[in-house]
């Protein structure tokens, strides 16, 4: 850990945001001060877990851990790149019932080497900060800012743990996937019966993210989602959100459906977005050229050895403010071999790349790692 914190530390091109890295190191401190202080008071007891690459670093009730992504970006448009997309650090603590913080703190998107020359700074981002109360064996109150829990990627959320590189529209960019307020989580654990969570965000969203990574801010957010297994790794699962687009002034409702089927090696899944906006449009904003906006991903993923998958997934999306669809395919092959995972990607765009973040044809690859 401390290796990563001088690498970051000493990128030329970052050192104007060191600054944004003092809430982080200063959670880690109090992380191991109060671990030393709750050891104290049993004689000094050893509570640490030796650390294990991949598995965190754990001492007494607290934790640290993250991962790392890197991608080499081919787009047949425009000159090739290595970017640091991802660099997250996740920081809690399992305390008592009533106090479980938990928060991850991200370089985003991060260009260390650009064909022509030239780089570009990355983001310090908080994705997640929050606290959970235990309210029962089965419900859990969330507060502060969570990853919304729409369809099934959103909460997977972490880039090795998702099939592909690319994030497809309808699994991540087509709706708000941050809120900042109160979540009610109820899991039955007996994998017969739904699970729930519903979700309220009154105001704004906490520590928003910069324009360069997202052009879509949302207020007064109220949502829910609820799954149903079907097995040890299946599933069905829908969605509901409503509030308002803060960019356009507009009205939205949207419903979601996902659902996973496992056929031995072979994984399908599949997840679907419809939303529709309403009311008149601020002045400035992109006119609203469809009253719906809707998407639909199908993947499969074949695994060739516990290993080696070959994955092929297809995405129809159609942006509101876009005369005509994205319609993207990829196909992907991936190793995973934890804590590593690496995966090399093609991605065709048949149509028109939605406004909020642009999906081009081209290569991809990705090298993963847990730490």
């Amino acid at each position: 850990m401390r290796n990563i914190r001088f690498y970051l530390l000493h990128i030329p091109t970052i050192n104007t945001m060191r600054h944004k890295l003092l809430p982080l190191l200063l959670f880690s401190l109090l992380v191991f001060l109060f671990s030393s202080i709750s050891h104290a008071g049993d004689g000094g007891a050893d509570m640490s877990v030796p650390y294990e690459l991949g598995q965190g670093w754990h001492t007494g009730d607290y934790y640290l851990s993250g991962y790392a992504n890197i991608e080499v970006v081919d787009r047949f448009d425009a000159p090739s790149r290595l970017d640091l997309d991802d660099l997250s650090l996740f920081a809690g603590g399992r305390i008592s019932q009533w106090v479980n913080p938990f928060m991850e703190i991200e370089l985003s998107k991060h260009t260390l080497i650009r064909q022509g020359g030239g780089r570009e700074n990355g983001d310090i981002i908080v994705e997640r900060f929050y606290n959970d109360a235990v309210l029962s064996e089965h419900d859990t109150l969330r507060i502060g800012k969570i990853l919304t829990p729409l369809g099934d990627w959103n909460l997977v959320h972490a880039a090795p743990l998702i099939p592909t590189i690319t994030r497809p529209y309808t699994t991540a960019r087509g709706f708000h996937a941050y809120a900042s307020g109160i979540n009610w989580m109820h899991d039955p654990e007996d994998g017969a019966t739904p699970d729930f969570q519903l979700y309220w965000q009154p105001d704004n969203e906490w520590f928003k993210r910069p324009v360069n990574q997202t052009t879509r801010n949302f207020h007064n957010v109220l949502g829910g989602h609820i799954n149903m297994p079907l097995g040890l790794l299946d599933k069905i699962g829908a969605s509901f959100q409503h509030g308002r687009l803060i960019e356009s002034g507009e009205m939205f409702t949207l419903y979601g459906a996902n659902a996973n089927k496992s056929f031995g090696g072979l994984r399908l899944e599949s997840e679907a977005i419809t939303a529709r906006f309403s009311g008149d449009v601020l002045a400035g904003a992109a006119p609203r050229l469809h009253d719906n906006e809707s998407g639909i991903l199908g993947l499969a993923d074949y695994a060739i050895t516990p290993q080696w998958h070959g994955i092929l997934a297809w995405e129809h999306y159609q942006d509101h403010t876009v005369s005509q669809p994205s319609r993207s395919t990829m196909a992907v092959v991936a190793y995973r071999r934890a804590p590593i995972v690496w995966k090399l990607e093609y991605i065709h765009q048949a149509g028109e790349s939605a406004s909020f973040a642009p999906i081009h044809t081209g290569l991809k690859a990705a090298l993963s790692l847990f730490f």
